[in-house]
């Protein structure tokens, strides 16, 4: 789902000190660079959509790209060295590594670029001009931890798959998940695998040895959508529906499908619509010079069977980044 520059017609409206700011100069709109962690994810075109819907009304330019893998590093820092070179006036970057994308920020921070960091934080501080915008991790994993909870017992065992160190997000969920759980119930046993592949193949081997090792084991968090998708193959297959139940972190339409099939538990959803939006509004104000939040933490939601087709639910999960003005 590669996606390529997005013209918005229609007059260009920019304030003075917005011209002078972003360096428009009034024969082209302002271009931002919006770069994902992978066009593969129904996640990230949701934030595709925040982030078009807020643009639109201000006449900017998108240009959203992306590594078709979370795992492909090196064509993430390819994209922002393409956008800081190819004169984007802002760059909205979900990082694929919380260490390997600093350098290049850095470069785009001494152009004078601002950025936004949005889903999952980088390994630096925020700033005036580097602003975090994150889902709140450790929000989503007390989410996920109240809900295992209704399902376990003393003596009962919660597997946590896919912690990934390059992840910082990812080690926060699970930080809080198993605080909540140690607090609901010492007597609950949890087992943790880290992972730093988002092959969907290791993450289903790796479920089915822990299905196969870990008794009375009767919830199976999963960080990530990639280790959501092998521990469903796994579970399916071991036939542990009748007792294991699976609570995933991050939505995806083939997820979603699971979920109203009353396969999967529940997801911690990421509002990445919101989060677009909100980005936008953040490049606004420092191109204006005006002050604002430099860290920014968005709420999760937990979707349920019960509340998956909810107005609000799926306002979260819509992902139309077409729109155009009346």
């Amino acid at each position: 789902m590669m996606r390529h520059l997005t013209n918005v017609f229609g007059s260009i409206v920019c304030t003075g000190a917005l011209l002078c700011a972003a360096g428009c100069t009034g024969k082209r709109p302002t271009r931002i660079a919006v770069i994902p962690e992978t066009t593969a994810q129904e996640i990230w075109e949701s934030e595709h959509a925040g982030v078009e819907e807020a643009a639109l009304p201000l006449h900017w330019d998108i240009y959203w790209n992306g590594p078709s893998r979370e795992d492909d590093i090196a064509r993430q820092i390819q994209l922002v060295d393409h956008a800081i070179d190819n004169g984007a006036q802002g760059l909205i970057l979900s990082p694929d590594h919380a260490f390997s994308l600093i350098d290049p920020v850095r470069a785009a921070l001494l152009k004078g670029i601002p950025t936004v960091i949005l889903g999952t934080p980088l390994a630096m501080p925020s700033s005036s001009k580097l602003v975090f915008i994150l889902n709140d991790d450790q929000e989503g994993g007390k989410l996920a931890a109240l809900r295992a909870s209704l399902y376990l017992k003393p003596g009962d065992a919660v597997a946590v798959l896919g912690v990934d160190p390059n992840f910082l997000g990812s080690i926060d969920r699970a930080d809080a998940f198993e605080r909540v759980i140690r607090q609901k119930d010492p007597q609950v046993k949890i087992v943790e695998e880290r992972s730093t592949s988002f092959s969907v193949a290791e993450a289903e081997e790796t479920t089915e040895e822990v299905i196969q090792s870990v008794p009375n084991l009767r919830v199976i968090l999963m960080l990530n959508v990639n280790q959501s998708r092998g521990t469903y193959q796994a579970w399916s297959q071991a036939g542990a529906s009748s007792h294991i139940k699976l609570i995933g972190c991050d939505q995806d339409l083939d997820l979603m499908n699971h979920l109203r099939a009353g396969d999967i538990d529940a997801l911690i959803a990421e509002n990445t619509f919101q989060m677009g939006a909100d980005a936008v509004q953040s490049l606004q104000d420092q191109m204006l010079r005006r002050s604002s939040p430099t860290r920014i933490l968005e709420k999760p939601v937990l979707v349920t069977r019960e509340n998956a087709d909810s107005e609000p639910v799926q306002h979260l999960l819509d992902m139309n980044w077409t729109r155009q003005l009346p």
